[in-house]
């Protein structure tokens, strides 16, 4: 047990520096974030509980979690497949399986750290105070969180290189990022947009993270959470029976 933890540990820290090194992970997972709150806040000026921002607060946290879930964490696996850093990892004590929990904790961890400077700055710059419970908002995260990854951990598991597995996940990504309501809020969009943009999982996302925030009834929000439930599932189901260490094996 303990070999164990020490194994994950050095891992772990060994990830998080490459994820760190990365500065495409840091601008549009950990910065962005930031930058279009602030945007949005300097835009229609306003905070408290009824404001833009507190209105559509679960966007600005969907941002980290888009580029982590469907861009960090698919082509991150890609490419250790591609480079073979999998297979040979086969043959060490290091079990493939152990990297890909640390991959899954480092990633979860930045997509924290994004959520918690969203928040932090939100609080400072514009005074947001939100009516919603804290644990609820936490919850609507991780299971935002979960969803999303299924998602990348499919592409990992059905790209056979990193090329394709970037084609797909940038198909997943930029949509998601424009149109959820990310970076652009989802009321100025015109219906039309937002009747299309309904397909997208992370715009039901969206919608529970900003429902719970400012502290509607979760039972509201009943079939935001039974789709990204079942995305969760079948995500995992998928990516389990699917992945492969090797894709030559």
């Amino acid at each position: 047990m303990k070999t164990g933890m020490r194994r994950f540990l050095t891992l772990f820290k060994t990830e998080l520096k490459l994820t760190l090194r990365s500065l495409d992970m840091v601008i549009f997972a950990v910065i962005m974030p930031v930058v279009v709150l602030v945007i949005v806040g300097v835009i229609f000026g306003d905070g408290g509980e009824t404001g833009m921002i507190a209105s559509t607060f679960g966007a600005f946290l969907a941002i980290g979690i888009c580029a982590v879930g469907l861009m960090g964490l698919p082509l991150t696996l890609a490419e250790y497949r591609h480079r073979k850093v999998l297979k040979r990892l086969q043959v060490t004590p290091v079990h493939p399986g152990l990297l890909l929990s640390v991959q899954l904790a480092t990633q979860t961890l930045v997509a924290v750290v994004s959520a918690l400077l969203v928040t932090i700055a939100a609080r400072l710059l514009f005074g947001l105070d939100l009516p919603g419970s804290p644990v609820m908002i936490v919850g609507a995260f991780l299971l935002v969180l979960i969803s999303i990854f299924s998602l990348g951990l499919m592409i990992a598991s059905s790209a056979r290189d990193v090329r394709r597995a970037g084609m797909i996940a940038s198909l997943l990504y930029f949509p998601m990022l424009l149109f959820s309501g990310t970076t652009i809020p989802f009321p100025v969009f015109p219906e039309s947009v937002q009747r299309v943009a309904s397909v997208l999982p992370l715009r039901h996302g969206i919608a529970l993270l900003n429902g719970v925030a400012q502290g509607e009834r979760l039972g509201s929000f009943l079939p935001e959470i039974g789709l990204l439930v079942a995305l969760a599932v079948v995500g995992i189901a998928v990516s389990i029976r699917t992945f492969r260490w090797d894709m030559d094996s």
